[in-house]
């Protein structure tokens, strides 16, 4: 999308459609030439519903069936290019369908896991972290290398805390979930130009979805039974922050059921809560296959009327290929009606118009944004490095024996799974980062260190025990670092216990009873780990 602007050497008017992204062809974008130049849907004094409805009018039947999935098609007839709607933004512009980071956007800067930022309880912080983002965002997607609607960011809440996906959450807390979405979505979504969205924001997974894959059940079976109370306490809140005081212009509901009733297909909490109750006015996509799990997982309706309930209900874009597939059958079967479709449709390219793909550049200040000086900028690598200094919680320091003091301490053993670690410490949803620095690296510029990884993050084997211990005797202090990875918890992988995985309990207890010095535990894990062992230790200060 909007390819045209900031490309080295290029007419911005003559850059080409990447990735599938609604960007700007060889012929210009749709208000350059006929049949939509000079019309309501290029007029800017229009209102965005007036634009959006008249662009749909001009569409005929068959070309509306391809603007459903997340990756939308074209309509070469009207000048408008495919659009995939699905790029992500969690805590740095991320891998995903709509986003590339191949030169000259090779990385962006990459932010610390949202549970850790929601403990520095810092609102600033965390409007400040979305607002480089969508800065970034819209850099890259100047480049051809990004769209504008970023499914960002995930406010269910931490119900269990061996649920895979915790990590990606501000934690446990409504309020304290409503105030992130609250801070967060206006930073994505609003910068220097009152007209025009500079990124999309999306509040998911709406609602009640909390398991990935669980004691047989899984996300895409999962019927949750919540009450009303536990509902307007629990569940909801954070969900009418992020759309009533974020202004969120996104939303994404979920694989799960909720009282029998698929999420997809739930018009009360779509139409009669968020659209109606509390004044959201955006597009709501479905999770990727959560349209498919309608029909094929909650056996809630057959292809024509899951193509039909989903529509009425609300939802608006299909993060997959089920009504691509089936709604045109539906249509000609008579089940789903067009104004249904057209409904959708219309709430779709108001967001295209408040993106600015039917204005002129000249009035979009956004398309001055550039790869070259607003992309993983030293300001904003400093940001994300304020972000994990403010976020690290310090949950023991007997006798104040921390910060270790160098000249204390020349050496120090570095020891455990997680000591050498990288990109586990990115979590899940990241993009490429310029560099990572392990714990072992960062104190090896301070110190003399020595290293034993001791055992793998699964910890099968005591094998490496000596080496780790014979390192702790050795070394004036240790720094033992355990925890999980995303092969312990993710996507679509609960766990079923808290405690740190294999034999890394048994590691942790032999190197503080081996350790010269004092030992500083550090735990690297997105959901809750038992380290009590550590906890009532002596010798881990």
């Amino acid at each position: 999308m909007n390819a045209r602007r900031q490309m080295t050497g290029v007419n911005p008017i003559y850059a080409i459609s990447l990735l599938g992204l609604w960007a700007v062809g060889v012929g210009g974008f749709p208000c350059d030439k006929p049949p939509l130049q000079g019309s309501t849907a290029c007029d800017t004094t229009k209102s965005l519903d007036v634009r959006a409805a008249y662009i749909v009018s001009q569409l005929e039947t068959a070309e509306k069936m391809v603007l459903f999935g997340n990756a939308a098609g074209s309509v070469p007839r009207l000048n408008i290019d495919g659009y995939n709607w699905w790029s992500e933004g969690l805590h740095g512009v991320a891998d995903s369908p709509g986003v590339s980071f191949a030169s000259p956007t090779p990385a962006a800067t990459s932010f610390p896991q949202v549970i850790t930022t929601s403990a520095s309880f810092n609102k600033t912080l965390f409007r400040a972290i979305s607002t480089v983002i969508s800065t970034e965002a819209r850099a890259m997607n100047n480049a051809g290398h990004a769209g504008l609607s970023y499914w960002t960011p995930n406010i269910n809440l931490i119900r269990d805390p061996r649920w895979g996906r915790g990590q990606e959450t501000p934690g446990e807390d409504p309020m304290g979930t409503a105030i992130y979405a609250a801070e967060f979505v206006p930073g994505m979504q609003v910068g220097e130009d009152p007209t025009h969205l500079k990124t999309s924001a999306c509040c998911k997974h709406y609602y009640g979805y909390d398991m990935e894959n669980w004691g047989g059940v899984d996300r895409h079976h999962f019927n949750a039974i919540i009450t009303l109370q536990d509902e307007a306490d629990t569940y909801l809140p954070a969900f009418h922050s992020c759309v009533v005081n974020g202004n969120a212009s996104g939303m994404m509901c979920s694989y799960n059921a909720v009282n029998g009733t698929p999420s997809c297909a739930n018009s009360r909490i779509m139409t009669d809560f968020a659209r109606t109750a509390w004044g959201f006015d955006g597009y709501i996509t479905s999770d990727c296959q959560a349209v498919a799990a309608v029909n094929e997982d909650h056996k809630y309706a057959d292809p024509d009327e899951t193509c039909r309930d989903v529509l009425e209900a609300g939802m608006d874009s299909d993060c997959g290929q089920f009504l691509g597939q089936h709604l045109s059958t539906s249509i000609s079967n008579g089940v789903t009606p067009m104004t249904a479709v057209d409904t959708a449709l219309q709430h779709l390219f108001q967001m295209q118009v408040r993106f600015g793909e039917f204005d002129p550049v000249s009035e979009q200040p956004y398309l001055n944004y550039s790869y070259k000086t607003d992309l993983n900028t030293p300001a904003n690598q400093l940001l994300a490095l304020q972000a994990a200094r403010e976020s690290v919680v310090l949950l023991k320091n007997d006798g104040a024996a921390f910060p270790l003091d160098p000249k204390a301490f020349p050496t120090v053993a570095v020891v455990g799974p997680n000591a050498n670690a990288t990109t586990v410490m990115q979590g899940n949803y990241y993009g490429p980062a310029t560099y990572l620095i392990s714990p072992l690296t960062g104190i090896g510029k301070y110190v003399t260190t020595t290293y034993a990884e001791g055992c793998d993050i699964g910890c099968s084997s005591q094998s490496g025990f000596a080496a780790a211990t014979e390192a702790a005797s050795q070394a004036d202090a240790t720094v033992l670092v355990v925890g999980i990875s995303t092969e312990q918890e993710g996507e679509m992988n609960d766990r079923t216990s808290i405690a740190l995985p294999g034999y890394q309990e048994q590691l942790m207890t032999a190197v503080l009873s081996a350790a010269k010095g004092p030992v500083m535990v550090v735990v690297m894990a997105g959901g809750s780990v038992d380290f009590t062992v550590a906890k009532q230790s002596p010798q881990a200060k």
